[in-house]
């Protein structure tokens, strides 16, 4: 039985190397993409402070990371240039409440 080896070498090798390297790299980058932190998205709004820019009975707009959203206040109103905090998404509204003292 003959058999032909002159795939296994030279450039045949080389370029079979080449693939399963570049197999392993885009594997390591997909696992490592999949475990790394949520970086955008409503997830990350949830706990951030903002400030009310207009008053808010029940709803109105709040300044937040640089951009104006419409936001409903869970419990009480919420007066102009009051500091407010994100409690929940639905959509493009926010539902914030009043910032506490107590809250860092």
């Amino acid at each position: 039985m003959i058999l032909d080896y002159s795939l296994f070498t030279g450039p045949g090798i080389l370029l079979g190397l080449l693939v399963l390297a570049l197999l392993v790299v885009s594997i390591v980058a997909v696992v490592r993409s999949q475990r790394s932190k949520v970086t955008a998205g409503h997830e990350t709004i949830r706990g951030k402070t903002g400030t009310a820019r207009t008053a808010l009975r029940p709803e109105g707009t709040v300044f937040l990371d640089g951009e104006l959203w419409h936001a409903e206040v869970e419990g009480t109103h919420v007066e102009a240039g009051s500091k407010v905090v994100v409690t929940d998404t639905k959509g493009l509204r926010l539902k914030v409440r009043k910032k506490e003292e107590s809250d860092a």
